[in-house]
């Protein structure tokens, strides 16, 4: 089953959330930021002008992609449309919001809550020793963006993380007026989350305009037919163990 929907059909969720580790707002899209439970979620998260969210970890597979204003993740200066991946339990951070703020997508193929801030006393250590801990950032290049969609003759494609054999992989994917792309099932993998950023596009028949986002299951979402104006999308692709229960803690 595909799940979508967009920003402003979700507009009513949002709240503000002013804590010790974090002052913004947060608008739910895809589930809730407040309850982990089975199946994807994706919310947004609009952090307030300089404000730095510290260090921390989740316990899910994560993408994020920034959809506003400026600032870094660690040391990585991000801007739309940056993205990055985390693995369970992998430290990143800090945040940091530019003076206009920073909007950011938080994407998972399975639900979490919550986060672990590695500045709290034993947090560190109830990390599991055994666990794989990695990040990937991307970004779609200067060249790809700045070409006119209705210049183009058939659909780009850019590797923004290359894909591995568990299915891990990201992509920038440019699709000219009314023209179709598709990335390919080549390997197993844990689902897709697709963000729309520019234009619209018809993901297996569903409509999905700039700030939508969707999910789709394994052998789901193959079809991606661009409207009038063609249309620019982000496929992130979760590894196979995103959607494992043993993956989980």
């Amino acid at each position: 089953m595909i799940r979508c929907t967009s920003i402003d059909q979700s507009r009513r969720t949002r709240v503000e959330r002013r804590i010790e580790t974090f002052q913004g707002h947060i608008t739910d899209l895809i589930a809730t930021f407040e309850q982990r439970a089975p199946g994807p979620q994706a919310f947004l998260v609009e952090q307030n002008p300089n404000w730095v969210t510290p260090p921390h970890f989740h316990l899910e597979h994560q993408f994020q992609v920034i959809v506003g204003g400026s600032g870094s993740l660690g040391r990585t200066a991000v801007a739309p449309f940056h993205v990055h991946y985390a693995a369970p339990q992998t430290g990143y951070g800090p945040i940091t919001a530019g003076p206009n703020g920073i909007a950011y997508l938080t994407l998972r193929a399975e639900g979490d809550t919550g986060a672990w801030y590695l500045h709290k006393p034993g947090v560190r250590d109830q990390m599991q020793a055994d666990l794989c801990r990695e990040q990937h950032h991307g970004a779609p290049s200067e060249s790809i963006r700045t070409t006119d969609l209705k210049a183009l003759s058939k659909p780009l494609t850019e590797t923004l993380i290359h894909q591995r054999a568990d299915g891990l992989g990201a992509w920038f994917v440019r699709v000219p007026p009314d023209q179709s792309a598709r990335i390919s099932e080549s390997v197993p993998h844990g689902g897709r989350h697709y963000v729309v950023s520019t234009g619209l596009v018809h993901l297996d028949g569903r409509p999905l305009h700039a700030l939508s986002v969707a999910f789709t299951d394994p052998g789901e979402g193959g079809n991606m037919t661009a409207g009038p104006e063609g249309a620019d999308v982000l496929v992130l692709q979760f590894p196979i163990q995103a959607r494992l229960k043993e993956a989980h803690t």
